[in-house]
């Protein structure tokens, strides 16, 4: 346990060395007579990397709104839908066949977007299900094959 410590000490210090040593180099050029103020606009990794998180962030907010706010386009839905359908399916992959971007009653009062959904991770082209997903407020819905009823996609029906 003590050398796993020292090695894990090292480690992290070694790392933290050529952090530092990259740091210092970027953005330096001996023979340049940029100013101060051009040359840090230019190389300011900092800067990108806060772009890149706040763009990140934005990216989550808007995903999270059309969840809770339902979706406005065919295509944002889709995405969400075949974004859903991977998780905790990594050998999965699902593609839509007949394409309808009509706002569709699923259910007495309830409209969203239809999918005919097909298994492509194989060669067999399968359907894998009809699937809605709600206009307003972002559910996905499958139709059951026994039952032939429209219900919740979940955890525990996937």
């Amino acid at each position: 346990m003590k050398k796993r410590w020292i090695h894990f000490v090292t480690l992290s210090m070694l790392m933290c060395m050529v952090t530092v040593t990259m740091t210092g180099c970027f953005g330096k050029d001996e023979g340049s007579t940029q100013t101060t103020t051009e040359t840090a606009e230019d190389t300011s990794i900092a800067d990108d990397a806060s772009d890149a998180v706040d763009n990140a962030a934005d990216a989550v907010d808007d995903v999270a709104d059309d969840v809770a706010n339902g979706f406005d386009s065919y295509d944002d839905a889709h995405d969400y839908l075949v974004n859903r359908l991977g998780q905790g399916n990594d050998g999965g992959s699902y593609e839509v066949k007949k394409r309808d971007e009509k706002v569709t009653e699923y259910k007495k009062g309830y409209k969203g977007y239809h999918y005919e959904i097909y298994d492509t991770s194989d060669s067999s082209g399968k359907k894998y299900g009809d699937f809605y997903v709600d206009k307003d407020n972002g559910k996905i819905y499958k139709k059951n094959k026994d039952t032939n009823k429209i219900e919740e996609y979940g955890n525990d029906n996937q």
